[in-house]
């Protein structure tokens, strides 16, 4: 009798669920890693794109050295920081650079590394001219998008940062600790998904100078991996800022965090086009 009870309580249990879809989860879909691999992809075709089986045993061996984060902007556009950019072309030089898309199909998941074929750093509107002091740039992946392997990482809804006052919740977005983030535990090894931290918009920094934006100051701490990360609204998901650094102790993150608003993000991200 009690083993038939057990059956009945446990045939309901979601074992391969994410949880409900909410407003943070959606932006999640909208988070990419961005890194290299620790072995040779095949080149990139659309008759053979690479996928990896992100459930399977022993995928914490094909795992993604990630680097930093990036926000879908628009349809091969990804906004990440110019920091990041510069990891990747100083000690990931001779190797091809990455984003990783997810694919769900059921219980199952895969990652789709497609290639980052250029990165443009800020412009400064002011001024018409790169501003290498706004920690800012747009990756271009022009992906490859099929019926059998559609690209499912969808563009942000960008929210309106200049609305934004101190004490405002806003929750952060991004894959902190990189590619070990993922081997922390033994269950659920080599999963990637990204990782949301809630908190308040503690200062916002105007710029003091012509060389600079504005900044917001938020409380949370953030680690390594998580530049390029979503600052987003808890309530509707829309994304007002972008991850760029934050204050630390040693080695110990503190809850002091700066992102650049997505005022100056959107409009950036939106002037640039490309065949």
């Amino acid at each position: 009798m009690k083993k038939r009870k057990h059956e009945r309580i446990t045939k309901d249990v979601p074992w391969t669920s994410f949880g409900r879809e909410t407003a943070v989860a959606r932006v999640g879909q909208s988070l990419v890693p961005v890194g290299v691999y620790p072995f040779d992809l095949q080149p990139f075709n659309p008759a053979g794109i690479p996928m990896i089986d992100v459930t399977a045993p022993g995928n914490e061996d094909l795992l993604m050295n990630i680097v930093g984060t990036a926000i879908q902007a628009g349809d091969g556009k990804l906004v990440t920081c110019h920091h990041v950019v510069q990891a990747l072309l100083e000690r990931e030089q001779n190797k091809p650079h990455y984003i990783l898309s997810r694919l769900f199909r059921g219980s199952m998941v895969y990652g789709i590394p497609y290639p980052i074929q250029a990165s443009v750093p800020y412009i400064d509107a002011r001024t018409k001219k790169p501003n290498p002091n706004v920690d800012l740039a747009v990756l271009i992946s022009a992906v490859i998008s099929t019926e059998d392997l559609p690209y499912e990482t969808p563009n942000v809804k960008w929210g309106d940062s200049t609305r934004l006052g101190v004490g405002d919740p806003v929750i952060v977005g991004g894959y902190p600790y990189g590619k070990q983030m993922f081997l922390f535990i033994q269950s659920n090894r080599g999963l990637i998904q990204p990782t949301f931290y809630a908190g308040i918009v503690s200062a916002i920094l105007p710029a003091t100078n012509p060389s600079e934006t504005r900044l917001l100051q938020i409380s949370i701490p953030v680690a390594g991996g998580m530049s390029g990360g979503a600052v987003l609204l808890p309530n509707t998901g829309e994304v007002v800022g972008m991850v760029t650094s934050c204050i630390h102790a040693g080695d110990v993150p503190l809850p002091m965090s700066y992102a650049i608003p997505s005022e100056i993000i959107a409009p950036f991200a939106d002037s640039i086009s490309f065949d």
